[in-house]
């Protein structure tokens, strides 16, 4: 027998969320984001202007872990005013929370990265034409 959802189903799914602990720090919730959210997000990395798509890697390491660490009452740890200070957490204790936070949210591994690869700005220019740094820089933005 075939069990098919229901809207009331979807509306009553639970935002993925886990308890890490951060050694340097203390422990911590990292909730996925909601389809909303993930949106939100994804717009402030991607600005698409008539027929070209640019990725805007300013800050959005730091604006993921803003929208997606949370205390233990539920409530978001970091304010937007707080983006720019997240930007100075060394890469070491934020890159295992912002591991968790793609994969609570559905993100691929490597996804940002597919993003710069599939976008028309500058950066990705140089790395489709073998120019160039490696790999974009993170603090480049328009």
């Amino acid at each position: 027998m075939v069990n098919w959802a229901t809207a009331e189903g979807f509306f009553k799914c639970p935002v993925p969320k886990e308890r890490m602990a951060v050694p340097e720090l203390g422990d911590v919730w990292i909730h996925g984001l909601t389809s909303g959210e993930k949106d939100e997000y994804e717009n402030n990395v991607i600005s698409i202007k008539s027929k070209s798509r640019q990725v805007k890697l300013t800050n959005a390491r730091a604006v993921l872990m803003q929208q997606t660490i949370h205390n233990q009452h539920g409530a978001r740890l970091f304010g937007e005013k707080d983006i720019g200070r997240l930007c100075q957490v060394p890469a070491k204790i934020a890159d295992p929370i912002l591991d968790v936070a793609r994969r609570l949210s559905g993100m691929a591994t490597g996804e940002i990265d597919e993003l710069v690869k599939n976008s028309d700005s500058p950066e990705s220019a140089d790395e489709k034409s073998g120019s160039g740094s490696e790999s974009p820089n993170p603090k480049a933005g328009p």
